[in-house]
């Protein structure tokens, strides 16, 4: 963190102690998009560029064979990336440009799973991030990677962070 100003530094702290104020709790009932909140997943870790967040399969993430859809897994790894970015503490919110994802495994309707998603590289206006998803047995599930364009858009979550007192 030491390239980053003192407003961006604060900004880390404090999303980094907000989420982590928010451990093991349904994110559902937290003032999160709408789509984190359908997906209901709890936060398990929270650090500076590193975010892990459990979630259950349930019915209406499966296709037709029971199993974790596929757009559900990448929109999952999306999401955790971008919660993965708040922790870096910038004012504008970086936006998916890209996205890959490789699917290696199956998980079940009724298992649980862990989203690991991680900050590789922060340039001047793309930030590159990683994601996983495991089974609870820790088998690899998918595998997916993200470049993100930074962005003056100030989500309200900064706007949030940015009241709180130190």
């Amino acid at each position: 963190m030491s390239n980053l100003d003192e407003e961006t530094k604060k900004r880390s702290e404090k999303m980094i102690n907000l989420f982590n104020t928010f451990k093991k709790q349904e994110l559902k009932n937290l003032p999160v998009p709408p789509f984190t909140k359908w997906a209901n997943g709890k936060i398990i870790k929270a650090e500076f560029g590193l975010m892990e967040l459990e979630f259950e399969v349930r019915p209406e993430m499966a296709n037709p064979t029971n199993l974790l859809h596929g757009g559900i897994q990448c929109a999952l790894m999306d999401d955790v990336i971008g919660i993965t970015t708040a922790t870096l503490g910038y004012k504008g919110f970086p936006i998916s440009i890209d996205f890959h994802v490789d699917y290696l495994g199956k998980v079940q309707v009724g298992e649980k799973i862990r989203v690991i998603g991680v900050i590789i590289r922060e340039g001047r206006n793309i930030i590159h991030a990683n994601a996983e998803i495991r089974d609870m047995k820790n088998n690899l599930i998918s595998t997916g990677n993200s470049n993100l364009l930074k962005t003056q858009f100030i989500p309200d979550y900064v706007k949030t962070a940015d009241k709180l007192e130190n």
